[in-house]
């Protein structure tokens, strides 16, 4: 892996080398990207702890929140915020000066793109529904669904907000809620998104547009986004996630 990036000196090059080959190989061995692939992706994490300084060993939570808003566009404070939370505190980090509060791990950051790039439906259903599921609790009530609906609805006369935003958690239920409980369960949730996909999101988006998929995988070199094989991203059974 010598000198990978031209933008960083030999010794910079050199130095990336010592500090990430061995995680990338581990990595490389269970991963939907090829080596090549990730060796892109760690660089991108290694420059944006460069950003922070010579003595920095990490990407903070800043500059996740800061690429969720520009880079992912994902607008939505809410939600943005509990990906990073998710995404940071799924793996806690080893080393001594490690924070979850304050850090990202690289585990977490190739985490993260390996939710956004993987074509598996599973491990997008469960990410995308722990998003909504701020308290595990493996369901969502009428109060959660309430919580991500009003943002639609800023803005409007306050009485007719109301009303519109009761109708439209009436129609979500009447999707979702197939035992007529009055909660959504994850499994009715994923019974119904398998059925049609375009209902993953339905509380809000999670993941980032096509568009913005295109030009990630551009900058991170990750060319089998562009592939038309059918499912060249599936995740393998070993990355399937506990929880998050």
């Amino acid at each position: 892996m010598k000198d990978l990036d031209q933008t960083i000196d030999t010794l910079e090059n050199a130095r990336f080398n010592w500090l990430y080959a061995n995680e990338i190989v581990q990595m490389s061995k269970d991963s939907i990207f090829t080596t090549n692939e990730l060796i892109c992706i760690v660089m991108l994490y290694h420059k944006m702890v460069l950003a922070n300084g010579t003595k920095a060993k990490f990407m903070t939570i800043q500059q996740l929140t800061t690429l969720m808003l520009d880079l992912f566009e994902i607008t939505d404070c809410n939600i943005s915020t509990t990906i990073v939370f998710r995404i940071s505190h799924r793996t806690q980090g080893t080393h001594p000066d490690f924070c979850a509060d304050r850090h990202v791990s690289l585990e977490s950051f190739v985490r993260l793109l390996t939710i956004y790039f993987t074509r598996d439906l599973d491990m997008k259903m469960e990410f995308a529904f722990s998003i909504y599921d701020k308290q595990d609790k493996m369901q969502l009530n009428g109060e959660d669904v309430g919580f991500f609906l009003k943002k639609f609805f800023d803005g409007e006369d306050e009485e007719e907000a109301t009303e519109l935003l009761l109708d439209m958690k009436e129609m979500i239920f009447l999707k979702f809620d197939l035992d007529k409980d009055t909660f959504i369960s994850f499994e009715e949730y994923c019974e119904v998104v398998r059925k049609q996909p375009l209902l993953m999101e339905f509380l809000g988006r999670v993941f980032p547009t096509n568009p913005c998929m295109d030009v990630l995988a551009l900058c991170a070199n990750v060319m089998s986004w562009f592939d038309d094989s059918p499912n060249p991203r599936t995740i393998r059974k070993s990355l399937a996630p506990e929880n998050f």
